[in-house]
């Protein structure tokens, strides 16, 4: 009879089966050198709670491919971010929660522009607050790149930098009742980022590979295209 199996254990097989791709349940047990029984209880369990999915193929005896479903993808992405990258339990909740902001900030703005307004102390506030965001959410994708993508690293670090200054700039010019010159700031910062669009396609083309899909996913939505689309 077995010991206790370790909590991990389900964990390790689930990033196994998703950095590989897909796997036989034989090929799983090489890989992870858990005892046949581990290793069958475990991706059972992985199956029943939709982590995992298996095509059975071949004749008699017919083999188990284990490939892991949409929902298990997101998880395994998230837990592969947390292990490699320098990012804890609360920066992961952070990004999701500056990811809510930063499209809260660009529907706010469709739905302005769709009424019709233009130029308004609103719209200069709502682009500005995007902005911020922006900077922040930016900063906080660079802190988890891994050493493998330092050059990106970087260089997002610094776009985060630019548009903080943009947004500092902007508050400071509303603040002294200078709307123009607040709009004048915001089509700046818009502008200067768009020359980012590299660095980013760049930086979640190698996180893919990597497979951690989340934090390329994130990025893709920070990069010029998606804060510049309306």
């Amino acid at each position: 009879m077995e010991g206790k199996v370790p909590k991990e254990v389900a964990t390790t097989i689930l990033l196994t089966v998703f950095k590989s791709g897909e796997l036989t349940m034989t090929e799983l047990h090489e890989r992870t050198k858990f005892s046949t029984i581990t290793v069958l209880n475990h991706v059972n369990a992985l199956l029943d709670s939709g982590l995992i999915e298996e095509e059975r193929v071949g004749n008699f005896p017919k083999k188990r491919v284990l490939r892991v479903s949409q929902e298990g993808k997101r998880i395994a992405s998230l837990l592969n971010l947390a292990d490699i990258s320098g990012f804890g339990g609360a920066d992961l909740i952070e990004i999701g929660a500056k990811a809510g902001r930063v499209a809260a900030y660009q529907e706010g703005i469709t739905s302005i522009r769709k009424a019709g307004a233009t130029k308004e102390w609103l719209v200069a506030e709502f682009f500005l607050k995007g902005i911020g965001g922006l900077a922040g959410g930016i900063a906080l994708a660079a802190k988890g790149l891994p050493d493998a993508l330092a050059v990106e690293r970087d260089a997002m670090k610094e776009w985060s930098k630019r548009l903080e200054m943009h947004y500092a700039e902007g508050q400071k010019r509303l603040g002294a009742g200078d709307l123009n010159g607040g709009i004048a700031i915001v089509s700046k910062a818009v502008s200067e980022f768009g020359g980012a669009s590299k660095v980013f396609g760049e930086a979640a083309r190698k996180l893919k590979e990597m497979r951690l899909e989340e934090l390329a996913n994130y990025i893709e939505f920070l990069a010029p295209k998606q804060t510049q689309k309306e």
